[in-house]
């Protein structure tokens, strides 16, 4: 769409969205004009006109008992009419696939339009027949044809459905045989929707969540949420919306309407997980490569010998690179969560002649399937086996337009790989088909999952990688904060999906969100949750706002039993906000109920080291030690409450000790700090110089640590006329070394 059209039709949405009404008119009244059409603009002034009259009546204080269904009404037709304006708008200037198809279509003879649906019933009875006869036959072009016309048709067409509900309702729900192009026909009428809202076309679409075949009702009830996601605002003014919505808790379980939400959420890690397959997994599997047939014996590897477990050595491929074993068993176990890890593999497999089709980014992958049948006929390896084709039918692992990627890429593959990965990937998929034979049997649900997160996949390849994706809005741009979504609260009321929808994005990290779920959680309940209050407190926490976070920590204190972990947060909180004094008070409240945790023992230390009270610290960082003697971090400061104790050989030896281990350019200044209090001036200037010339530190850098430690070499004997001597003999030290280097 023109990027101008684009900007005005989301600002007039914007003031709908927050019932500026008036804004809505007077910015639409600019807009109708631009139309041309007469209909439009009557129906622009009737509808100010009625706007005028109810504020009239309103401020003169006429009681109306359906004012506010006149109000609501009122609202609902402005929408309407926006829809009309910005419909019209975009038809002119609008750019891309999207609106080209819509203009050809708008200029054909109604006959004609008539015939695009008539032609693929047609058609594809023909095709159910001779398949009946031969499942080896190929896909028919007449069909081909007839399939890509009615996708162009429901996909652009705002008004498609009223005028030719007969023979579209034939498309959706007739012969079971034709799920897969039911499947395609819902994508197509899901970016219609996603476009233009029209009431129609959204009843089709709750319709077809009823749908006989799980596939076509799957699919459904996903595009409906990002439908009913972008049009939120408006759903509470449209008649029997409400009902429909509530309706849906009959036909899907919470469970299962929980796990889509989580589905299309889970879409935000996609391109963290790509960028993390290529910028970490992949180098990294590249520079251990050499090794790797070796190790793995791969040339042995489809052998008799090789044993029905697994390796045992296997493991030992990675004790070069034991941050990618890491790596690789996190994405495992995302895998099997249903993150979509194969973006960043199958992005550059989109460019082949089958993808030139829109509705081929929709098409289920089903077996048999003369699509795949004659993209493999000239094969005779392993891809070319009619079971293991069925089970990559069957199969979560990749989404269905991966699949087709896969598949269209067999015949360019060299014929020793195409063997040895037709072989692996068979392996593969039976693996992971046992694994969802088993979570079946668990959970029968399982089954109509993978359909949904699959489905999601390729409606996220289509809105990312499609070269006409400029014709659409991309919906996986939305921030999809569904817990503020009025819809939301009509399904599955009982089952708290916002707080479900909570504890997810905590699991993930996204803590910002999740705060705005548990704060609503928190503002509705007389007496809260302490769980909650927590969650709530430490998402505060891990977004740096401490006040907030210390508020909810006390209140889970005040509501709960006492537990060391809130103690402790809250001893955190004050920390942060600069009250050592109030920390130290919940840190020793810790103590109390656990003496010998080694964190409270530690964080003591720190609040005492924080007041100056360096003498009791020690006692702490001593027990530490004495508790915890790998804790080789202790030593650090020990040191430095030596030092600022005057205990200067305890100093000494501790500042040795936290230079045996990786030591900061602090350490090197401190041991620095420490020779030069005992009167050892030249081997300090050789400390200090190791600090500066550490890779982490600056010449900058140091003198602004120094300056704020100068106190500390005043308070034991140095000379306060020596210390810019020192750092003027360190600056000449550094001039001589990098003219000797030059």
């Amino acid at each position: 769409m023109d990027g101008n059209v684009r900007k005005k039709q989301k600002q007039v949405y914007t003031f709908l969205d927050e019932k500026r009404v008036k804004e809505t008119l007077d910015y639409l009244s600019d807009l109708v004009k631009e139309t041309h059409n007469s209909d439009l603009i009557d129906g622009l002034y009737h509808l100010e006109m009625t706007y005028k009259s109810l504020l009239k009546y309103t401020v003169e204080g006429f009681s109306d008992p359906e004012r506010q269904q006149v109000y609501n009404h009122l609202i609902g037709d402005i929408y309407l009419l926006a829809d009309k304006v910005m419909g019209a708008l975009s038809l002119r200037w609008g750019q891309g696939w999207l609106f080209d198809a819509r203009r050809y279509l708008n200029s054909l003879p109604a006959e004609e339009l008539d015939s695009i649906v008539e032609n693929y019933l047609i058609e594809s009875d023909k095709f159910m027949v001779a398949y009946t006869v031969d499942t080896g036959i190929s896909f028919p072009y007449q069909l081909e044809k007839s399939l890509d016309r009615l996708f162009e048709m429901i996909a652009a067409l705002p008004e498609f459905y009223k005028e030719r509900e007969k023979n579209i309702r034939t498309v959706f729900f007739g012969d079971g045989f034709f799920w897969p192009w039911q499947s395609v026909m819902v994508s197509a009428l899901t970016l219609n929707l996603l476009t233009t809202f029209n009431r129609n076309n959204l009843a089709l679409l709750f319709d077809l969540c009823e749908h006989s075949n799980s596939q076509v009702r799957l699919r459904a009830f996903t595009g409906l949420i990002f439908v009913l996601y972008k049009y939120d605002s408006r759903l509470p003014f449209i008649s029997g919306v409400k009902e429909r919505i509530e309706k849906l808790n009959d036909l899907f379980s919470p469970e299962m309407i929980q796990t889509i939400l989580i589905q299309i959420l889970r879409t935000r890690e996609t391109e963290k997980l790509t960028k993390k397959m290529n910028e970490e997994i992949l180098p990294e599997v590249a520079r251990i490569q050499p090794n790797l047939r070796r190790k793995l014996d791969l040339d042995n590897l489809l052998g008799d010998v090789f044993p029905e477990d697994k390796n045992p050595d296997w493991e030992d491929i990675f004790s070069d690179s034991p941050e990618l074993m890491d790596k690789l068993e996190e994405l495992s176990r995302m895998q099997m969560e249903g993150a979509d890890l194969f973006m960043s593999t199958f992005r550059m497999l989109k460019n082949f002649p089958f993808f030139n089709e829109i509705y081929h980014w929709f098409l289920p992958f089903y077996y048999p399937n003369p699509i795949v049948q004659e993209a493999l006929k000239n094969e005779s390896g392993p891809f070319n086996d009619s079971e293991m084709l069925s089970s990559m039918a069957e199969s979560g692992v990749l989404c269905n337009s991966d699949k087709y990627s896969l598949i269209m890429s067999i015949s360019q593959m060299p014929a020793m790989q195409k063997e040895m990965m037709g072989n692996m990937f068979g392996s593969e998929i039976e693996a992971m088909k046992e694994i969802q034979k088993s979570d079946e049997l668990v959970d029968p649900q399982k089954k109509i999952l993978y359909i949904s997160n699959q489905y999601v996949q390729d409606l996220y390849r289509f809105f990312k990688l499609h070269p006409q994706r400029g014709s659409f809005d991309d919906p996986f741009e939305w921030t999809f904060d569904f817990h503020n979504k009025w819809f939301l609260a009509l399904l599955a009321p009982e089952h708290n999906l916002p707080l479900k929808l909570a504890e997810y994005l905590f699991s993930k990290n996204d803590f910002e969100e999740a705060a705005g779920v548990y704060l609503m959680e928190v503002q509705k309940e007389k007496v809260p949750d302490v769980q909650i209050l927590q969650k709530l407190a430490f998402c505060y926490q891990q977004i740096g706002d401490y006040e907030q976070a210390l508020n909810y920590y006390l209140q889970a204190e005040l509501y709960g039993d006492i537990q060391v972990w809130n103690l402790k947060k809250i001893a955190l909180c004050y920390r942060y906000l600069k009250n050592p004094n109030k920390a130290l008070e919940y840190y020793k409240l810790a103590e109390q109920q656990k003496p010998d945790d080694l964190h409270t023992q530690v964080s003591i230390g720190h609040c005492l080291l924080e007041l100056k009270r360096y003498d009791e610290a020690l006692k702490y960082y001593f027990k530490v030690e004495y508790l915890a003697p790998d804790n080789h971090r202790v030593w650090r400061p020990i040191a430095w409450c030596c030092l600022m104790e005057g205990k200067l050989d305890q100093a000494e030896k501790y500042g040795l000790k936290s230079l045996e281990e990786n030591p900061t350019p602090h350490d090197l200044m401190n041991m620095g700090h420490i020779v030069w209090c005992r009167a050892r001036r030249k081997e300090a200037l050789e400390w200090y110089l190791k600090s500066i010339r550490h890779k982490d530190f600056s010449l900058k850098e140091f003198i602004d640590a120094f300056e704020a430690d100068k106190e500390v070499l005043l308070k034991h004997n140095v000379e306060p006329s020596d210390v810019p001597i020192m750092l003027d003999q360190l600056r000449y030290y550094l001039e001589e070394n990098n003219n000797a280097q030059k």
